[in-house]
């Protein structure tokens, strides 16, 4: 388990140092690197979901005419994180930030577990939470 942590930490720093992020509209934040666009509405700062709460609202959001937006898998929530700033870990261009736990799509463990990993904007942490605790949500959409 050790190995993993850190082979997933060592991914996560390459992926957060090589973000460009840039602001994309009123509602949304775009990596220009990765081509992915961010949700930027006060709701990912103001609303807590359990896991399946957070999966359906990305599913169901619209924003600035995009539909099709996802939960974040590990990779890419943590490919936000900016290690070069504390508190919060995330660029300055993100309007709507707590610096606290964010859901991704990544699950973990046995179908008995119920669990699934969570990045922490305070410090750019990540850990794995039961699916049914309340954490903060951002939508990402592949492409845009």
């Amino acid at each position: 388990m050790k190995r993993l942590k850190i082979f997933i930490l060592s991914l996560f720093i390459a992926c957060g140092v090589n973000a460009d992020i840039v602001k994309n509209s009123t509602n949304t934040i775009k990596d220009t690197k990765t081509n992915y666009l961010w949700e930027d509405t006060k709701e990912a700062s103001t609303t807590k979901r359990t896991f399946d709460d957070a999966v359906n609202y990305c599913k169901n959001l619209e924003l600035d005419g995009h539909k099709s937006w996802e939960l974040p898998g590990f990779v890419e929530l943590f490919s936000i994180v900016d290690t070069k700033v504390y508190n919060p870990t995330i660029s300055e261009n993100f309007k709507y930030v707590v610096s606290e736990n964010y859901w991704s799509a990544k699950t973990f463990g046995h179908a008995t577990t119920k669990e699934a990993f969570v990045v922490n904007f305070l410090s750019g942490a990540f850990n794995r939470e039961k699916m049914d605790k309340t954490f903060y949500v951002r939508c990402y959409k592949k492409g845009s």
